[in-house]
C-alpha cells in the first residue's frame, strides 16, 4: 500500500502564517507594533481615506501650491484673505477701548 504524502502540522502552520502575513501589514488598526516592545497609537489610520481620495488631495495640493507648506510642516494659508479695515473702523476701535485695554496698551508701549 502506498502512503500518501501530506504536509505535517508545523508545515501547515508555516503556510498559514505566510498566507496571513500580507493582510497584517495594512494599517487597519489604531495600534501598531513599533521597534521592540513599543506600541504606537495612531487614530488617524482608522477610517482613513481611500487611495483615490489621497491621490486627489495630493494633486490639489500640488496644483494650488499648498504642498510646500505641508512639506515644511506648516499650516497652509487660509483660502480667503482677511478683509482690510477702513480708517474709520480703526479709529472707532481705538476710541472704544476699555480701561483695561488702555492700561495694557500703555504698559506695553511705555514699559
Amino acid at each position: 500500500m502506498r502512503k500518501t504524502q501530506c504536509l505535517s502540522i508545523p508545515a501547515l502552520g508555516v503556510v498559514a502564517v505566510l498566507l496571513a502575513a500580507p493582510s497584517l501589514a495594512f494599517a487597519t488598526s489604531a495600534w501598531h507594533q513599533g521597534n521592540g516592545n513599543i506600541v504606537h497609537f495612531t487614530p488617524e489610520h482608522v477610517n482613513a481615506n481611500t487611495r483615490e481620495q489621497v491621490t486627489r488631495e495630493l494633486e490639489t495640493a500640488i496644483s494650488d501650491g499648498t504642498i510646500r507648506f505641508y512639506r515644511l510642516n506648516l499650516p497652509p494659508p487660509s483660502k480667503t484673505p482677511p478683509r482690510p479695515k477702513t480708517r474709520q473702523q480703526v479709529v472707532d476701535e481705538l476710541l472704544n477701548q476699555s480701561p483695561e485695554q488702555l492700561r495694557a496698551q500703555k504698559d506695553f508701549y511705555m514699559g
